[in-house]
């Protein structure tokens, strides 16, 4: 009789065997279908799907390959459908609920969309995906306490990623916060050097160096904007010898502070701060009407400046124009007015992230500032909430114009 080889005995064996098949199993092919929607094959993600439909008991793997590939085409109506089904499912709840994310991003259902994330961030509190599209709805939305939670959170997943800290250092800095703000600074720049991607270091080194000059550490200050890089953008070279002016006039250098102010204000006439510089120290070495002119053209440069109509009231006082001295000095009051109102709504505005009319009331008051970048955002903000508001529409097709 003749013997058996024992590699076909090993494959008579296998076939006996329950389970042992050339075919791969359902999870098997399940998991290639993911692999491949991560990497974007989506011809592979369809031969998948159409093997898995051919088995019994294969109905969520299919369905959730059905769901990515007709979010590759964006048929939201059909993603949805299949989403409904199968997120509870705990093996794609996670991906299920970031593609309802999408969906409701995509048709403009943003507080949909932010219950999805919120309940993500809660469930699945690691993924850095939802807490990053939180921070950029949140940051829209003027909700800046919220954003800043999710910020500290992405911080902690990603401990090379400067971006979190960039962004709750200039949040910190606009409301004030100094320390708070120098730390996320520093800590950002500490990061920058290990993500080739992030360009943004020169912006951090100039807003931390306002933020110095805030707390009168002229010498950290200068310490910061003299590593600005050679490829600093103009309007950055700029914005960096005003600061460099004012660190000089604070601590006596007038000659310093007249070359560096005048050569910020070559590189770029429009920057407020530059003008704002030139007439402090004109004012120092006694120019007054160039004080005034410089004030003025400040003023009108940055009309939402409260500190540039004190010092043109004290200006004008001098020169005897008692009452432009008082409007100016009016104006001034009225802007801080707004400003403490507009730090309140904001409190609020985080609190209550369905409110479009306190969004619109702090759209109206930026506008008032003439931050008109801030206005249009927090009107974008509103229409994000209540589609059809009519004051925030009202208020975007003005400012368009």
């Amino acid at each position: 009789m003749t013997s058996t080889s024992p590699k076909l005995l090993l494959i008579i064996c296998c076939l006996l065997l329950p389970g042992c098949s050339s075919e791969p199993t359902t999870e098997v092919l399940f998991q290639q279908g993911q692999a491949a929607i991560k990497s974007e094959d989506w011809s592979q993600v369809r031969a998948i799907k159409n093997q898995l439909a051919e088995r019994e008991a294969a109905e969520i793997e299919t369905k959730f390959l059905e769901a990515n590939l007709y979010m590759n085409v964006l048929n939201y109506q059909e993603v949805m459908e299949r989403v409904g089904v199968i997120a509870s499912d705990k093996r794609i709840r996670e991906d299920c609920m970031l593609l309802a994310v999408h969906c409701f991003t995509a048709v403009q259902d943003l507080p949909s969309a932010m219950r999805t994330l919120e309940e993500m961030s809660v469930e699945f509190p690691d993924n850095i995906d939802a807490h990053r599209l939180l921070i950029a709805h949140y940051y829209d939305f003027g909700a800046l306490q919220q954003a800043m939670r999710h910020c500290e959170r992405v911080s902690s997943l990603a401990p090379t990623d400067p971006r979190p800290d960039r962004l709750m250092g200039l949040i910190s800095k606009d409301f004030e916060k100094h320390e708070l703000a120098i730390q996320h600074y520093l800590e950002a720049l500490k990061r920058a050097p290990g993500d080739p991607s992030f360009d943004q270091a020169d912006e951090i080194r100039t807003e931390l160096a306002e933020v110095y000059i805030r707390m009168r550490n002229y010498q950290a200050a200068q310490t910061q904007l003299d590593q600005l890089s050679s490829t600093a953008t103009p309007p950055l070279q700029a914005t960096a010898n005003a600061y460099l002016a004012d660190c000089a006039l604070a601590l006596g250098q007038f000659e310093d502070a007249e070359r560096l102010v005048n050569l910020s204000i070559q590189q770029d006439p429009t920057l407020p701060h530059g003008q704002t510089i030139l007439g402090i120290l004109s004012m120092q070495i006694g120019k007054t009407e160039q004080a005034r002119t410089a004030l003025e053209k400040a003023a009108e440069l940055d009309p939402g400046n409260d500190r540039v109509f004190f010092q043109l009231s004290n200006v004008l006082r001098q020169l005897g124009e008692s009452e432009l001295a008082d409007q100016a000095f009016t104006r001034h009051e009225e802007i801080k007015n707004l400003k403490l109102e507009y730090i309140e709504l904001n409190v609020r505005a985080a609190q209550q992230t369905d409110n479009a009319e306190i969004r619109v009331r702090i759209g109206a008051i930026a506008e008032k500032l003439g931050d008109l970048e801030a206005a249009v955002s927090w009107y974008s903000g509103a229409l994000g909430i209540d589609s059809e508001n009519e004051e925030a529409l009202a208020a975007l097709r003005r400012l368009s114009n």
